[in-house]
């Protein structure tokens, strides 16, 4: 049931922004990207019946690399520096990820939004920060940026 609760929360979603086929295909899986450059992936996992949001924040280099994974981890820290999901790496393929894994049994329109425009607001964040990383000042903690969580509350961190 909650498999469908999702695909019926993103059939309306898709609806009323003009994406009207935005569902979960055969295997709960559902990738989009929004203005051309920001990848995202909704996946339904059976086991425990959760939806995983996924966004491909951007590329990780060699220049700050060590600054760069330091700030992905303090970020991580009680998820103050994410919004709420987990910031991670994709070695193999030099990419950062967030994600938010969240329950679909009792999921509403409302939580669907929220989950969403925090994923879309914090991965815009990342990848400016990750396109930033070029210069030697950019991740310094006096210029953090606010971060949205799900519920809609922002929160600063350094």
């Amino acid at each position: 049931m909650s498999k469908q609760n999702l695909q019926t929360l993103l059939q309306r979603i898709g609806q009323m922004v003009g994406i009207p086929d935005l569902a979960l295909d055969d295997d709960g899986h559902c990738q989009l990207r929004l203005d051309g450059k920001l990848d995202i992936a909704i996946e339904f996992v059976e086991d425990g019946e959760q939806a995983v949001f996924t966004a491909r924040c951007g590329a990780f280099g060699d220049h700050n690399r060590a600054r760069v994974l330091q700030q992905i981890a303090d970020a991580n820290f009680y998820w103050t520096g994410s919004g709420g999901g987990t910031l991670s790496t994709n070695s193999r393929e030099g990419m950062v990820y967030l994600q938010f894994r969240e329950p679909t049994t009792q999921m509403d329109q409302a939580r669907l939004e929220k989950l969403l425009q925090a994923l879309v607001m914090n991965a815009e964040r990342w990848a400016g920060r990750l396109a930033d990383a070029v210069s030697d000042s950019s991740l310094a903690p006096e210029t953090a940026p606010e971060t949205a969580l799900p519920g809609g509350m922002l929160a600063s961190w350094a």
